[in-house]
């Protein structure tokens, strides 16, 4: 993917930003430190991911960010609409929280009602009670006063890669392989054994719980903060592996001469992804985050 994937830059209000382009392939590029690509990849048409994303930063010069990523259930008819709702209703609504937002903000409460907002889009839209019609994961990373918070429907998936120290897994995937490796069945052959991406929780018609899940952490030390797609996690499940992919991405752009921006070595993940067999649709955000203290 390159720079001449992405479209015209559209403010979304004070020095938030947001960048997009066709569906099928496009970049996101807020920030220098935020960004995201998303890439209908080669086995696996049209795209049903979908991602939104706005970052900025406060007055003291800290990171405030939202970035939220979608995948649209393969077998649901309409999965490419949900997907769409969903990140841009949790998106401008989370967007719009951070901007008014006061010393008691709850964090935890406004991507409460982010997923609900969310699901009740999908619903009104689909005009159906049918179940699984139109299906989609929704992964959504708030990045406030020195702290993620990543709440999770389904199994997109959020990663914290430090510069120094343990990368780690932030989401708990709602699958059926995370069923069985809760019952102490080895992660590697969960996730490979047959309809392992099944989903237990998702949003749209059928769905019986739209609360997600949710983790915290705190920003201490240099790092990347990542949400993807199955169609990336595939190819790095383990947090290890995927922290030795996004560095040889970032070595890709230094090695062009370029000082790695978000959005591009973003790029450079969905064309590794895409060199392994592509078979699914293929979406990433990147946040670089410090402690400013």
């Amino acid at each position: 993917m390159t720079p001449a994937d992405a479209g015209d830059s559209t403010p979304v209000g004070d020095d938030w930003e947001q960048t997009t382009g066709d569906r099928d392939s496009f970049v996101l590029r807020p920030t220098v430190w935020a960004g995201g690509a998303s890439d209908v990849g080669m086995r696996h048409s049209p795209n049903q991911d979908a991602i939104a994303l706005a970052a900025g930063s406060g007055t003291e010069g800290d990171a405030i960010a939202v970035a939220c990523v979608s995948d649209g259930v393969s077998t649901s008819l309409h999965s490419e609409e949900a997907s769409a709702l969903a990140v841009g209703v949790a998106c401008d609504y989370l967007t719009g929280k951070l901007r008014e937002a006061g010393p008691t903000f709850s964090e935890a409460d406004a991507l409460v009602e982010a997923f609900s907002r969310a699901n009740d889009a999908i619903l009104e839209a689909s005009g159906v009670t049918t179940a699984g019609t139109w299906a989609c994961t929704l992964i959504v990373a708030m990045v406030w006063h020195e702290k993620a918070v990543v709440a999770n429907i389904g199994d997109s998936r959020s990663y914290w890669m430090p510069d120094d120290g343990e990368p780690l897994l932030l989401s708990t995937d709602d699958s059926m392989a995370q069923a069985q490796i809760n019952l102490g069945i080895d992660r590697e052959i969960a996730e490979s054994s047959s309809g392992a991406h099944a989903i237990t929780k998702w949003l749209g018609p059928g769905s019986s719980d739209v609360t997600p899940t949710m983790t915290s952490l705190e920003i201490t030390e240099p790092g990347w903060l990542m949400t993807c797609t199955d169609g990336l996690w595939n190819y790095a499940s383990d947090p290890a592996i995927m922290a030795t992919a996004l560095t040889k991405a970032i070595e890709a752009e230094q090695a062009k001469g370029n000082d790695p921006q978000s959005w591009a070595v973003c790029c450079q993940l969905v064309d590794w992804a895409n060199d392994l067999g592509g078979h699914d649709n293929v979406t990433v955000t990147l946040m670089r985050l410090e402690p400013i203290g």
